[in-house]
């Protein structure tokens, strides 16, 4: 599925998270896989415990990092392309 600044997104139930520093790991047990999660990655997975649109999760991450509407938008649909093809986000129009 395309996903739009309309979108609302979820987090999958299936990795689990876990804190180490300013980073997160997360393991996703049934398919063998680990993935690291830099400082603003970890901002928008906690972002995405609740169902939220794209457009308003660009906003609060517009809010609490120096970064323009458009780039912030741009690097975030890129970030939850990759989520969804690791089947970690549940993506809704």
């Amino acid at each position: 599925m395309a996903i739009s600044m309309k979108s609302r997104i979820i987090r999958s139930n299936d990795p689990i998270a876990e804190p180490v520093d300013d980073e997160l790991v997360m393991a996703d047990i049934d398919r063998g896989k680990y993935y690291g999660l830099n400082e603003i990655a970890t901002a928008i997975w906690q972002n995405l415990e609740k169902k939220i649109t794209v457009e308003d999760l660009c906003k609060r991450l517009c809010e609490s990092y120096e970064v323009t509407p458009e780039q912030c938008s741009k690097e975030v649909l890129s970030f939850l392309k990759e989520l969804e093809t690791r089947n970690l986000i549940l993506v809704e129009e």
